[in-house]
């Protein structure tokens, strides 16, 4: 990589800036939110219902952490095993 090439490389991201910062910090407030909701829903479900999703009600927070969360759907529970 050439120096130019580095450089805008460099000025080019945006994890680096305040606003990149803020980005980041608002979209993990949102999934953190999005789990809480998702737990709760997934709390208020009948055990046959969790029972067809695959998962016992003992699992609901292990599938509702952040580790296993996308980013697009808020939930993956096909790609956490």
């Amino acid at each position: 990589m050439t120096t130019m090439e580095h450089t805008a490389y460099e000025t080019g991201r945006a994890g680096l800036s305040l606003t990149g910062f803020a980005g980041r910090s608002l979209r993990l407030f949102y999934r953190a939110i999005r789990m809480r909701s998702d737990r709760a829903a997934m709390q208020a479900m009948p055990d046959y219902l969790l029972k067809d999703l695959g998962i016992a009600r003992s699992e609901i927070d292990h599938y509702t952490s952040m580790r296993y969360a996308s980013d697009a759907d808020g939930m993956d529970i096909r790609n956490a095993h």
